[in-house]
């Protein structure tokens, strides 16, 4: 059972945009956001397959610094071409261990694997397994893996182990298989206009993300970045993308994994992925450390969510403000009183002065997400 989840509170006439514990079932209205202690690292990775091993040169320039090869099979040539690849790279590696060495349930060879690979300096983590819970015929069973994973920890006790899921209803048996939960989701599909799915997505996160943190779990979501004709499966819009990417960060997640660099688009990577990640790369160790919860921040609608987080070894404050409405919104913000007159810059261009309240008017359109630099 999920214990802990927190919501934007709502009051007359503001919005406390900090968070308070409570136990209730989800509302489109509330927007949960947990206050988890993250630390750095915070991975921003492609999937990929081990067969592509110019892809750590071609990405590791654009700010992504994790790659998740598949393996499926074993092929021990393969694997090493591409980590020494990667040491050519600052790009750490999320490896996969062989799938037929899980089937069939052949624990000495899983060691015999992680002893080949655990020195090697680019392996980050060891990916256990993918949606073992509704892979077919039958599902891998959580027994199975808790073994499995017993057994890697016999060989490495210094790397984590992941797991990804796609159904979160069947992600908590598994929990004892695993250091880091990852969930995948990719709702943008043809003839589903732009976030007609927001809804669901979006509770789905909340509860996946709580149990990662009932269970003390990492989490590392994954977000769509890829287009299928097969599965009706289309690139998200820059919209839709920044505001899973975003509610992501808000909601608490630990590391971002995007599916799959092999069936993305070149120009849609350098027009909306890159430009994203480079500009929350700015950011990273701010929203790490979070925010300071002793100055609560106030937004008088309830569909705008607002953080507030001091820059790092500066007087300067970053401010996300995020719309969760379909529609477009007039709201006004106000922040702690010492940040009175100060001057509020967006994409590093002047907008508007803070008021001697400390508070300013804008227009989010919808689900549209900003970060604002109060200096």
């Amino acid at each position: 059972m999920i214990k802990r989840r927190q919501f934007l509170g709502l009051i007359p006439g503001f919005v406390v945009a900090s968070t308070s514990s409570i136990l209730l079932s989800l509302n489109s209205k509330k927007y949960l956001t947990l206050n988890r202690k993250r630390n750095l690292p915070f991975f921003l990775g492609w999937y990929d397959n081990i067969d592509n091993i110019d892809v750590p040169i071609k990405v590791s320039s654009q700010g992504i610094d994790l790659l998740m090869p598949y393996v499926e099979k074993e092929s021990k040539v393969k694997i090493q071409a591409f980590l020494d690849a990667s040491k050519k790279t600052p790009i750490k590696i999320l490896l996969e261990i062989p799938r037929p060495l899980i089937e069939s349930e052949n624990i000495s060879g899983v060691k015999d694997f992680i002893r080949t690979y655990k020195n090697h300096p680019s392996v980050y983590a060891w990916y256990l397994y993918d949606e073992p819970e509704i892979k077919k015929p039958t599902p891998i069973s959580p027994t199975l893996l808790k073994n499995v994973y017993k057994a890697i920890k016999e060989e490495d006790k210094s790397k984590p182990v992941a797991l990804v899921f796609g159904d979160i209803k069947k992600i908590e048996p598994y929990t004892d298989a695993m250091d880091i939960l990852m969930w995948d989701r990719y709702p943008c599909e043809e003839g589903v206009a732009e976030f007609q799915w927001v809804s669901s997505y979006r509770e789905a996160l909340y509860k996946v993300i709580s149990l990662a943190d009932v269970k003390k779990k990492k989490f590392w979501n994954v977000i769509q970045a890829y287009r299928e004709n097969q599965s009706y499966k289309r690139l998200p819009t820059k919209l839709e993308f920044r505001y899973m990417f975003y509610l992501s960060i808000l909601t608490g997640a630990d590391g971002l994994l995007f599916w799959i660099h092999y069936m993305s688009s070149p120009s849609w990577n350098e027009s909306v992925l890159y430009p994203t990640i480079k500009e929350f790369r700015n950011y990273i160790p701010t929203i790490i450390r979070g925010e300071d919860l002793r100055n609560t921040v106030q937004a008088n609608n309830s569909d705008i969510e607002v953080k507030l987080f001091p820059i790092l070894n500066t007087t300067k404050h970053l401010m996300i403000a995020m719309n969760h409405n379909q529609t477009q919104i007039n709201f006004t913000v106000k922040l702690p009183q010492s940040l009175a007159s100060k001057i509020v810059t967006l994409n590093k261009k002047t907008i508007t002065m803070l008021s001697t309240e400390a508070s300013f008017s804008t227009i989010l359109n919808p689900y549209e997400v900003r970060l604002y630099q109060i200096e």
